[in-house]
């Protein structure tokens, strides 16, 4: 692990959470918590790595990596959403604007697509635990347009449902990590 304590580093600059972008819509707050059963190491692999990463994100149809800056790790995809009937294909963009391996990164980015966009801040953070790596999380989002006006209990809702989903699948990729790796220990 860093020795850098999370809240201050450059851009968390210690405040407590994501800033909220300014601006009408609806504004979206979250944080939350899961174990991953692998090291924080070999999560961090995971995570930047653009296959895997592309595998774990509900919906996505395309991953692939934007040019920019060497330092900044930026993504574009598209990716299939829906928000009760508002459902449509969204380009997601999410630069690593702070990555500090293996213990955390702070991303910039945001959606636009049909029915709205969204920009917003997220932070995660991932700590070694008994069992594997805690991972934590928090945003700030910002969404306007149709889908806005959706109402914040379903936004809310959805974007429950497509967090859970990525630890869902990303406990796929982990396993599928475990697996190619006994595969190399047998070869």
């Amino acid at each position: 692990m860093t020795d850098v304590t999370l809240k201050d580093t450059p851009l968390r600059g210690g405040r407590p959470e994501p800033t909220m972008k300014e601006g009408r819509g609806y504004a979206m707050r979250g944080a939350g918590s899961t174990i991953v059963p692998i090291s924080p190491e070999s999560l961090w692999d995971i995570v930047m790595d653009e296959r895997r990463l592309a595998a774990a994100i509900p919906g996505a149809e395309t991953l692939h990596r934007v040019d920019g800056p060497q330092e900044d790790r930026t993504y574009a995809a598209d990716v299939g959403i829906g928000v009760g009937r508002l459902k449509g294909t969204y380009v997601v963009t999410a630069r690593f604007a702070e990555a500090i391996e293996p213990s955390h990164y702070v991303l910039f980015g945001g959606a636009r697509g049909p029915f709205g966009q969204s920009s917003g801040e997220g932070w995660v953070d991932f700590t070694p635990v008994d069992g594997g790596t805690l991972v934590t999380y928090s945003y700030a989002i910002l969404i306007t347009g149709l889908v806005a006006k959706a109402g914040g209990r379903l936004l809310e809702m959805a974007a429950d449902m497509l967090i859970a989903k990525f630890f869902s699948r990303l406990a796929r990729a982990v396993e599928q990590a475990e697996a190619e790796a006994e595969g190399d220990v047998s070869a």
